[in-house]
């Protein structure tokens, strides 16, 4: 914060809570030394309230090889709440509730905005860790180094859960990229493992925000190794019922054609195989086409075997597969709208008559008992074209 004195700007410290700080200078000077310490100039830096209790504990035992244990431990996450800004001496000054311990954070470890300190209350509490600064041997804490080990946290959880999450390409360098998570951690995305099938462009993708898991941790350089192709596999199951199969694709070859037919990678997630017999000549699509080029397409039909999904593409819209074509129309119509529907108690089941037809739905009988004569309308939550499934919950009201 900046004052008026005699017509300059003069920093000053601004104090959240005067009543537990007076002295946001660097050192104590509010313990009470012995004249034999003031002679030898002797400096105090523990902030603690039990900073007397401590020197006078010191004194007595002399020069014991007895010392006192710190109650927080160097290298550990601590959340603190902030009382002080002190400009004077470009300190953020906080405690930890815990143990009533005065934390030091210098201005260059904090990652935000000192304003948001002053203007926001709930940004006041956050994470440190504490270090020894080399000069002074003074303990320091550090929220930015807190970031980077709570953040790395959360990866191990990644790996651990199998889950996915967003990162940003920051960096290429030799063998891939180097990816940012919560723009603090560093990571590494092999070439490889950075497309569904291959990167055809690296310079593309930087500055992009991709979806990835944990491939593996090399403890050696500290560096948790992304994949990208690893999502794709492993997010399958939920995203295949996106594609749609009433849509016209614009897809990218992910290889030479081969003998059988070519793959083509759809949205750069999907790939999926056009056989050979769709093209009029396809000697010729051989001898022409290549890796990159860009072909129009449609999703003809969509199989699985054993939790696999395979694609199946073709260039004419006529061969879709009809039963997915309604599906999709259904998904078209329904999706995140409210019917009415009819009971079938010796089936446990409800009915919903949609565009001249009736789509039926299996319910346990405990949760028709519950809900029909409570609830009117029903509102379809999720059309599935590929598993040919259809969501609902039961409401009240219209969509």
């Amino acid at each position: 914060m900046y004052k008026f004195i005699n017509n300059r700007i003069t920093m000053i410290s601004v104090t959240f809570d005067e009543t537990i700080f007076h002295n946001p200078g660097k050192y104590n000077t509010s313990v009470k030394l012995t004249e034999a310490d003031k002679k030898n100039r002797v400096k105090i830096l523990c902030k603690e309230p039990y900073a007397q209790e401590l020197y006078d504990f010191m004194f007595r035992h002399g020069n014991s090889s007895i010392v006192p244990r710190k109650d927080l431990d160097e290298g550990q996450v601590y959340r603190v709440n902030a009382r002080t800004i002190s400009y004077s001496d470009s300190m953020i000054y906080a405690e930890e509730p815990l143990s009533k311990s005065t934390i030091v954070i210098p201005f260059r470890e904090y990652s935000k905005p000192l304003e948001e300190l002053i203007d926001d209350v709930d940004a006041r509490t956050f994470l440190v860790t504490l270090y020894k600064a080399s000069a002074s041997g003074e303990y320091l804490a550090s929220e930015k180094k807190a970031l980077s080990i709570s953040y790395k946290e959360e990866l191990f959880e990644h790996l651990t859960n199998n889950t996915w999450f967003d990162v940003k390409l920051t960096k290429l360098i030799k063998g891939g990229y180097v990816a940012l998570y919560n723009k603090e951690v560093e990571c590494f995305i092999p070439g490889s493992h950075a497309a569904a099938n291959i990167v055809h462009n690296f310079n593309d993708l930087l500055g992009k925000t991709l979806t990835v898991m944990v491939d593996n941790y090399d403890s050696t350089n500290n560096l948790f190794i992304l994949s990208y192709k690893k999502y794709v596999t492993n997010s399958m199951p939920i995203m295949i019922s996106e594609l749609q199969f009433d849509k016209e694709y614009t897809g990218v070859l992910t290889n030479r054609p081969y003998d059988f037919g070519v793959f083509v990678e759809l949205d750069g997630y999907y790939t999926g195989l056009i056989h050979k017999s769709e093209f009029t000549n396809y000697e010729e699509i051989q001898r022409t086409m290549k890796s990159g080029d860009k072909i129009n397409v449609f999703v003809k039909d969509v199989t699985s075997k054993n939790g696999q999904y395979r694609v199946v593409l073709t260039l004419n819209q006529a061969q879709v597969n009809s039963e997915r074509l309604h599906w999709q129309s259904l998904k078209n119509k329904t999706e995140n709208q409210s019917f009415r529907y009819t009971i079938d108690e010796a089936k446990n089941s409800i009915a919903i008559y949609i565009d001249g037809e009736n789509f039926e739905v299996a319910l346990k009988r405990k949760d028709l008992e519950k809900n029909f004569s409570k609830y009117p309308l029903v509102r379809v939550s999720k059309v599935d074209p590929i598993n040919k499934r259809l969501k609902f919950e039961f409401v009240e009201e219209l969509a």
